[in-house]
């Protein structure tokens, strides 16, 4: 089982970066921290979850849980992943919703493969964190997969699993946006959308995914990066952004 919020100190000795859903782009992700001189010693890399299904190399993306530099939280793909296996229950899906959501890579996989996945991959999505916190205070940022708007402590016990279901699965937030209300601002990711209330009281920057987007998001302190690589296999909607160079944009 994971603990459900994970806290890491700052990184003292180089960047962090936070990516958006991955769903098995394994290749463009590569290019993209070749492009950015990542070096996995020194830099750390978070995700916002959703690691396979509907791309190239679902499998690949889910062998990076082994690299010590890279950190990622669950997001709903990886709980239909395990409910498939019966390894979480869950209030959002059945066990086979996975095959109408891009898993028919599980389909395909060779024995050896299976084997890999259910003996060394799927314990490691299994202990995945919902919220990862990184640094203190004003200094701090989180990671979620769809949205946090419950508060931390709630985090940690979640009896029903509702909890979860919302950090996974809302899009209450991003539907809040309209153009109506926006300005917007240039990044070398593309255009930043701010929202009619950029930040929300007393909540650190909050980067998610989970909602493909033609541009960036920055609405109640929560960051939307899903480019939605998937569907375009190109290195352009596949956000890699310097979690300090992000302040500069939303400040």
């Amino acid at each position: 089982m994971s603990d459900m919020h994970q806290r890491l100190p700052a990184n003292t000795l180089g960047r962090d970066f936070v990516v958006g859903d991955l769903h098995g782009c394994l290749q463009l992700l590569r290019s993209k921290l070749v492009g950015i001189g990542f070096n996995p010693d020194q830099d750390r890399l978070f995700s916002v979850g959703d690691l396979a299904d509907r791309g190239p190399d679902s499998l690949g993306c889910l062998r990076l849980l082994r690299e010590p530099w890279f950190y990622a939280v669950a997001g709903n793909h990886e709980d239909m992943l395990l409910s498939y296996f019966y390894l979480r229950d869950t209030v959002c899906h059945r066990p086979d919703s996975i095959f109408h959501n891009g898993g028919d890579w599980l389909t395909t996989i060779t024995p050896e493969e299976r084997d890999e996945l259910e003996n060394d991959l799927l314990p490691r999505v299994l202990a995945l964190p919902y919220v990862i916190t990184v640094g203190q205070e004003q200094a701090s940022f989180h990671v979620a997969h769809a949205e946090l708007m419950v508060s931390l402590d709630a985090i940690s016990s979640d009896p029903t699993g509702q909890v979860a279901a919302e950090l996974t699965w809302s899009r209450r937030l991003i539907r809040q946006v309209t153009s109506e209300t926006w300005a917007e601002r240039r990044t070398p990711h593309g255009t930043l959308i701010m929202s009619h209330q950029p930040w929300e009281p007393n909540h650190a920057l909050t980067f998610v995914g989970h909602t493909p987007l033609k541009m960036l998001v920055m609405h109640r302190s929560h960051l939307f990066i899903d480019g939605g690589a998937y569907a375009h296999q190109d290195e352009k909607h596949l956000h890699v952004v310097d979690v300090e160079d992000a302040r500069t944009w939303v400040s």
